[in-house]
């Protein structure tokens, strides 16, 4: 069965019944959500979130009927006349170019929407800008979870202020193509996943590597069982990628992710029962500039040189308490010359690298080589 379409803006149009762009619903009044989105059944619906700023200061809860497996829900957004939007990257692949895209941003010190199971988020930006910003997650399901949903092409970003802020939780969720940012040094991790979560091709960023408070990781792992996948991890002041287990199941993969300056390791692993919990896979990785370790294990335990190959430099060391990792194919040498301009962040590979083509059209790492042009997908 077609999902029916609900035309949204910010102020509304027409009759703002939501049948259509000239009739769209009405997101936000005096300030806030209105009574007429929040009424909103969701069941088999797909929201049409035409650009614009959705300026709110509390959370989006709903009080029609909830989504459901055969009854899905969509969020999407869209140019003023209707026309659906596509993921695209700006040309040096770190960040989503964020043309067109209906922007809700929360001045308060709350998360901004209430999402729910069964539920697919396409092309849309959040932001928090509130300078107390404290919250786990910039939005959040009513079990503080962000469970069994799909984000693609997403933006998230927050100025956090508070030791024990995140930006982003994932449980047993699907993010692809979405972007989390801390634009402060005040934060405990900017994405936390949990569980089968899968990540791929995203991009995760701090607000720089020195003198941070909190714990500073990119992302953090328990228990996790997922995928992280041409993945950027940049510019914190903690671990790029902190994995700590009890779960014997435990077994983070991470292939092709550039994870480029680090206040302390680049991929950490302290699994709590070292003898039973497996050590995952990390593949074709870029590693550089972390002050720490470019992959650090518990002490005592070096079996998470399940590592293939990776490129790495300028860490403060490559390994710590991995005895055997000449298991590893192969370690090759890189420096800031290999990317296309380091100092500002574009970390695409440069022609005259080692790293150039030698996967084909993907390099090592995340971020498609000089010239590689980033497309809109659908």
């Amino acid at each position: 069965m077609a999902l029916t379409d609900v035309f949204i803006s910010p102020a509304g149009a027409g009759s703002k019944d939501g049948s259509s762009v000239a009739n769209a619903l009405q997101a936000i009044d005096s300030g806030d959500w209105s009574t007429d989105i929040e009424g909103l059944d969701r069941a088999n619906k797909r929201f049409i979130f035409l650009e614009g700023t959705y300026a709110h200061t509390t959370k989006l809860t709903f009080s029609g009927s909830a989504p459901t497996d055969e009854q899905p829900n969509q969020w999407v957004g869209a140019k003023s006349d209707g026309t659906i939007l596509r993921p695209k990257f700006d040309q040096t692949g770190l960040r989503l170019d964020l043309t067109n895209y209906p922007l809700f941003v929360n001045s308060s010190n709350t998360t901004s929407v209430d999402t729910e199971e069964h539920t697919y988020y396409k092309c849309l930006s959040f932001e928090n800008t509130n300078a107390s910003y404290n919250q786990g997650s910039i939005v959040e399901s009513a079990t503080s979870d962000i469970d069994a949903q799909m984000w693609f092409g997403c933006n998230f970003k927050a100025a956090p202020a508070n030791d024990n802020a995140e930006v982003m939780v994932g449980n047993s969720t699907i993010f692809s193509m979405c972007v989390f940012e801390s634009t402060t040094k005040q934060y405990d991790r900017i994405l936390d996943l949990r569980s089968n979560t899968n990540v791929s091709d995203c991009r995760i960023i701090g607000g720089g590597t020195s003198s941070g408070s909190g714990d500073g990781d990119g992302v953090t792992t328990t228990n996790y069982f997922g995928k992280l996948e041409r993945c950027v991890i940049c510019n914190v002041h903690g671990h790029g990628f902190n994995h700590t287990a009890t779960n014997n199941r435990s077994n983070p993969h991470i292939r092709n992710c550039s994870i480029i300056n680090c206040g302390s390791d680049g991929i950490k692993s302290t699994p709590t029962d070292q003898a039973s919990v497996q050590s995952g896979v990390i593949e074709g990785c870029i590693i550089f500039n972390c002050t720490g370790n470019g992959i650090a294990a518990g002490a005592g335990d070096d079996r998470q040189s399940g590592a293939q190959i990776a490129a790495m430099g300028s860490n403060g060391a490559n390994f710590e308490n991995m005895d055997s990792y000449g298991d590893m194919i192969d370690v090759i040498a890189i420096t800031t010359a290999d990317f296309i301009d380091y100092a500002n962040d574009d970390f695409r590979i440069r022609r005259d690298s080692v790293l150039y083509n030698l996967y084909g059209v993907q390099n090592f790492g995340a971020i498609m080589n000089e010239d590689f042009e980033f497309v809109s997908v659908s």
